[in-house]
């Protein structure tokens, strides 16, 4: 019981967030007729992965990033020293957030996760956005550090 209340703080934690960087349909870059008549839920969504050793147990990484594949441009992942100490100790890292992309894109993106300096970790993922929301097309969200 006690894992399940830390992995509920560490989500409120990123949904606060994530509130930061809401979507915003002024974005004149894309032809978004479409979402003109879209009511979106007000719930904020995001791509997190559980980081685990071959044990069970949550990995806490030293570092980690968020790469946009496509571009190389490294994604913001926390806005707070709290936020990434509560991820360590929960392993759930997150990946991506509503707000992160403009609505209507996809995107391949990479977790590289570090301890001691060293690269331990890595994963892609593919991602996609909707008028509303962020999606998680394929990747895993479970990953063991062996």
């Amino acid at each position: 019981m006690k894992y399940l209340s830390k992995q509920a703080f560490l989500f409120l934690l990123l949904s606060l967030s994530f509130a930061q960087l809401s979507c915003n349909n002024d974005d004149d870059t894309n032809d978004n007729s479409e979402c003109d008549e879209i009511f979106c839920t007000l719930e904020l969504r995001s791509i997190t992965v559980f980081i685990q050793d071959a044990d069970g147990n949550p990995v806490a990484l030293d570092a980690y990033e968020i790469i946009n594949l496509e571009n190389g441009e490294n994604l913001p992942t926390f806005s707070s020293d709290e936020e990434f100490e509560a991820a360590q100790q929960t392993g759930v890292y997150p990946i991506a957030g509503d707000g992160t992309f403009s609505i209507n894109q996809e995107a391949e993106l990479q977790i590289r996760g570090f301890i001691n300096d060293v690269e331990v970790i890595t994963s892609n993922y593919m991602v996609a956005t909707d008028c509303c929301h962020i999606n998680l097309v394929s990747g895993a969200t479970e990953l063991i550090l062996e």
